[in-house]
């Protein structure tokens, strides 16, 4: 099949950790998917991936992305994107006649809007970390209603009068450990991939700096079934990332219907083929379980260097 992999911070030459992360990310699919005989098309702003080829765009706004997916006839295709911007360009690619091999723009527009998305977990009893209200008390931690990694995030003790006006949400703070699930989800069963440790600075305004996977927890059995739950609550398809806060309970923080920095580590300990797993989701029957040998660390920076992967247990 003729598959096309849009990371948009490649393609429309976003600069810093998105660049990174953007690149780390489609450079991992795009072997998959060529390894099992597909071929493979990404725009990019110029970087070559050395997997797949590459299509240069014309330009490098949201309208020569959103384009591109129109146009580009391949037979399936998988979006990373911003989350505030991932639902539009999921609607764009479907209504090019390629086959979405992730969340539907309406399950993508859920997860995208935290209150909504919040509200809704709650609603189907999945355990969250509480929108937070006028008469709680401190801490709070405070991040944009739309918006995706840990930009705008602060603990604060409390609440500011213009949080509204600010575009940002506030939730109770709950002591834990920060992890996070790798899914694959289909109309019929959320297969877990691995349960993973954030490394992530509160001080530095909740600063993502690398993961562990998997990370091996007493807890697994619960966390899974938390993320299990929040998969289906909102309709996820394909690859997908559950991140939890794991104090009292597994509690959900953000749901990214989307392929995460955490494949970086996943394709280092897992036997199976990502793409496989993505494709039997969509046209296929998912298997029972997967195989994770060893254990993978990895930091962003290792990242930015070239030649120079993440260490690997395995």
């Amino acid at each position: 099949m003729k598959i096309l992999i849009a990371e948009y911070a490649v393609a429309t030459g976003l600069l810093g950790t998105f660049q990174v992360e953007g690149r780390a990310m489609l450079s991992i699919l795009a072997g998959s998917f060529v390894r099992l005989g597909h071929d493979v098309i990404y725009p990019t702003a110029g970087p070559a991936i050395g997997a797949g080829r590459g299509v240069v765009l014309g330009g490098r706004s949201d309208d020569d992305f959103g384009k591109f997916l129109a146009v580009t006839q391949a037979d399936a295709g998988l979006v990373i994107a911003p989350d505030e911007l991932l639902p539009g360009f999921l609607k764009t690619l479907e209504e090019g006649g390629t086959t979405n091999l992730g969340s539907s723009p309406k399950a993508a527009r859920l997860a995208a809007d935290k209150l909504a998305c919040t509200r809704r977990l709650e609603a189907e009893g999945v355990p969250v970390v509480e929108i937070a209200g006028p008469n709680d008390d401190g801490p709070f931690v405070l991040k944009p209603r739309f918006g995706c990694g840990s930009e705008r995030m602060e603990l604060v003790d409390e609440l500011p009068e213009d949080l509204d006006d600010d575009g940002r949400i506030a939730t109770k703070y709950h002591e834990g450990e920060p992890l996070s699930v790798s899914l694959i989800a289909s109309a019929d069963r959320v297969l877990a991939l691995t349960v993973n440790k954030q490394l992530v600075s509160v001080e530095a305004g909740f600063e993502y700096w690398g993961g562990i996977v998997p990370y091996h927890t007493e807890r697994e059995e619960e966390i899974l079934k938390a993320a299990g739950m929040a998969a289906r609550a909102l309709g996820l398809s394909g690859y997908a990332g559950i991140d939890l806060v794991v104090g009292d309970l597994p509690r959900i923080v953000d749901v990214n219907p989307r392929p995460t920095t955490s494949i970086v580590g996943i394709s280092k300990v897992m036997r199976e083929e990502l793409a496989d797993l993505i494709l039997r989701a969509r046209f296929a029957t998912l298997p029972e379980g997967v195989t994770v040998e060893g254990v993978c660390e990895f930091r962003k920076g290792e990242l930015e260097l070239q030649g120079n992967g993440p260490s690997s247990g395995r």
